[in-house]
């Protein structure tokens, strides 16, 4: 095969899926772009999730018609002007490679332009990346771009895009992670004539976090400071009974930069690691300003991972911070019940083996029953548990090897199936919850409502960003924390795309099965063993559990005879 130089053309679509990688790529860089340019305004319009139309507005500084020529030229940027500034790297954008790109990769892009100290606008109209029309306008000081039909030519990357509402998921996290660092600009998200974000201008992030996580989440919060070499952060850390089952509200910043870093989360963690159980994240609001010789964010084309030179330092540093931030205010106060995660609660005299956590994943089969006496397969004999994990027992012919989290998930499992396919899985509450769900989260729970309602979950806005649960899945396990309920939520809007059909349907009962089944670590009596033995052998399909592990294994006494050496 010869190798061949590409066409310019070629080469500039390549590096342009590099920066715009979907349609929350273009949200960044324009928005990043208005952060820039001093605007304080944002107004963010999408059209089925940015798949048909994206535009962004700002009041911002604006560009005069020379600039807006030169803007969609590659490597055009008013950010740096030679090599040396990259080590000195302090506004959002800097390549000059966003716009170009984006007009790459879109049928048409569109822009009004005016600045502040100029009477007249500038219009340019761009097709397939090429600009077809500048002419004078009048418009708003300030830059409004629309960019239509993205994607257009790259079928293959049109095509793996997820549905509107999904991408609309997507630009809501963004928009989320910029309006609480960017506190002094007002944010706006629009999928189509309905508002799904809203933050307003606030002297301090607090305003906007509480829009965001709540007034009980950021009441809750301790501020936090750390000063070293080269590095100084200012923050906001969560009361360890709001912990979440995912890291979705650890916000971390770099000079202002939204990013993602494994090794800043796995601080956050261990500075709480005494006050959670695992698996748990804390709430966080992290904003560290850092050299900008000691940090790369020139690592990725997205901006989004940094690297650090002194990052065992920077780890330390907010380890501390947070550790003695947390341990002041556990001081300063008498410790409340209430104020403990579900897991951590002292239990009640004489529940220790019945009533467990969903959180840990440690319940018993049915709480609503006492363990009962079983009667046992003919010759059957459980021996005990190995590791907390193994039930051993022996009948006539060797030995027995009971998976227990794998037994519980199968029994549950056909449990929600018999129950779903007689319409008795919704179980409502007594006393109806309360869950605060996050703007992106809101807009899963819109596209997973109708399978939700299907499972038994009646959940209805209640004002801001809380929502009243009413019902829930009768599981057999309890489901009766606004934390426990949200775990579950997180779960199934993890699982992505929602389709009605019987598919989809069986791999929720099989989350709500597993979430909800004796994990490893859990200790079981000698009653719990024989009806967990009992209650299996009972099912449709007792071998297997729903995702096809096996239950159990059955070693032949001739195979033990054979291994140590009797045969």
């Amino acid at each position: 095969m010869k190798i061949r130089l590409l066409d310019p053309e070629t080469v500039q679509k390549i590096a342009a899926g590099e920066v715009i990688e979907r349609p929350a790529s273009v949200v960044k860089e324009l928005a990043e772009n208005s952060v820039d340019a001093g605007a304080t305004r944002i107004l963010i319009e999408l059209q089925e999730g940015g798949k048909e139309l994206i535009r962004v507005a700002d009041d911002g500084c604006g560009m005069d018609r020379e600039d807006l020529e030169l803007a969609f030229l590659s490597h055009a940027t008013s950010k740096i002007s030679r090599v040396e500034d990259l080590d000195r790297v302090t506004t959002l954008g800097f390549r000059g490679e966003a716009l170009a790109s984006i007009a790459s990769v879109s049928r048409s892009v569109e822009v009004y332009t005016r600045p502040r100290t100029s009477s007249r606008g500038t219009c340019l109209r761009m097709e397939d990346g090429r600009a077809v029309e500048v002419r004078e306008a009048g418009c708003p000081a300030g830059t409004s771009i629309a960019v239509k039909g993205l994607f257009h030519n790259l079928p293959a990357r049109h095509k793996h895009l997820q549905s509107a509402r999904q991408e609309t998921a997507r630009r809501v996290g963004l928009v989320t992670e910029m309006a609480i660092i960017n506190h002094r600009i007002s944010f706006e998200l629009f999928s189509g004539r309905r508002n799904v974000f809203r933050s307003s201008r606030s002297d301090s992030w607090e305003g906007c976090l509480v829009q965001v996580l709540g007034l009980e989440v950021v009441k809750g919060m301790v501020p936090v400071f750390g000063r070293g070499e080269g590095v100084s952060f200012h923050g906001l850390v969560g009361d360890p009974s709001v912990a979440r089952s995912a890291p979705d509200w650890i916000f971390l910043y770099v000079n202002g930069r939204p990013v993602s870093s494994r090794a800043l989360v796995s601080s956050l963690r261990e500075a709480y690691r005494t006050l959670l159980p695992g698996g748990r994240s804390p709430v966080a609001v992290i904003s560290l300003q850092v050299d900008p010789s000691l940090v790369d964010v020139n690592v990725h084309p997205t901006k989004r991972e940094v690297r650090f030179l002194q990052e065992s330092l920077i780890s330390e540093l907010l380890i501390g911070s947070v550790s003695r931030a947390l341990r002041s205010r556990f001081e300063s106060k008498e410790p409340r019940a209430s104020a403990l995660p579900p897991d951590l609660k002292p239990p009640a005299p004489g529940s220790v083996q019945r009533t467990l956590s969903l959180d840990d994943g440690r319940l018993s089969l049915d709480l609503a029953r006492e363990p009962e006496t079983t009667e046992q397969s003919p010759g059957l004999k459980i021996i005990g548990q190995l590791l907390d994990l193994y039930i051993l027992a022996e009948d006539g012919g060797g030995l027995v090897l009971i998976d227990q989290h794998a037994a519980a998930e199968r029994i549950r499992y056909e449990m929600l199936q018999r129950r779903f396919r007689e319409r008795t899985l919704a179980q409502e509450l007594i006393a109806p919850l309360t869950v605060e769900l996050s703007p992106r989260e809101q807009v899963m729970l819109d596209s997973w409502r109708e399978m939700l309602q299907e499972m038994g979950f009646d959940i209805q806005p209640f004002g801001g960003n809380t929502f009243t649960v009413r019902s829930l899945p009768a599981t057999g396990c309890r489901l009766e924390s606004p934390e426990a309920v949200h775990a579950v939520l997180v779960d199934l809007f993890n699982m992505g795309r929602v389709n009605p059909d019987s598919t989809s349907q069986d791999e929720v009962l099989k989350l709500l099965a597993c979430r909800g089944s004796i994990k490893s670590g859990r200790h079981l009596s000698q009653k719990e063993m024989e009806g967990l033995f009992h209650d299996l052998m009972q099912c449709d399909s007792p071998r297997t559990c729903p995702h096809g592990r096996p239950t159990m294994i059955f070693i032949q006494s001739s195979e033990l005879e054979r291994m140590f050496g009797r045969r």
